[in-house]
């Protein structure tokens, strides 16, 4: 859910959850970013429903669903829609966050790739 419905969140949980060979964070460490992020999806009883799951079972999905193109196509316009309006909500702290990475001559990292295009398309 959190890949689809709230990227941001799901991109925060890569970078602080420990490396393993599956991604599967601690249920706190899911629950406290989570109750930092300030999305509305993130506040439904399916989510609070799914939480519970995990917490419970870890990643175990008790009924799966067939991820079909249609809903595949679903979800990838949900997050595109989410990632575009946070991008517009911080668009000033991200175009500052893209110019000191380039000026420390780093390369940016794949999300950050993905917001500054967004950034461009916007301008």
């Amino acid at each position: 859910m959190l890949r689809y419905e709230a990227p941001l969140v799901y991109h925060l949980l890569r970078i602080v959850a420990p490396r393993h060979i599956r991604f599967e964070p601690e249920w706190e460490v899911v629950k406290a970013v989570c109750d930092a992020s300030d999305d509305p999806s993130l506040r439904k009883p399916k989510f609070h429903r799914y939480l519970e799951e995990y917490r419970q079972h870890g990643v175990f999905c008790h009924r799966a669903k067939r991820l079909t193109p249609s809903r595949l196509a679903y979800y990838e316009s949900v997050r595109r829609r989410k990632i575009a309006q946070f991008v517009a909500r911080h668009r000033e702290e991200l175009t500052a966050l893209t110019r000191e990475v380039r000026a420390q001559g780093q390369k940016l990292r794949p999300m950050m790739d993905f917001v500054q295009e967004i950034l461009k398309k916007r301008e």
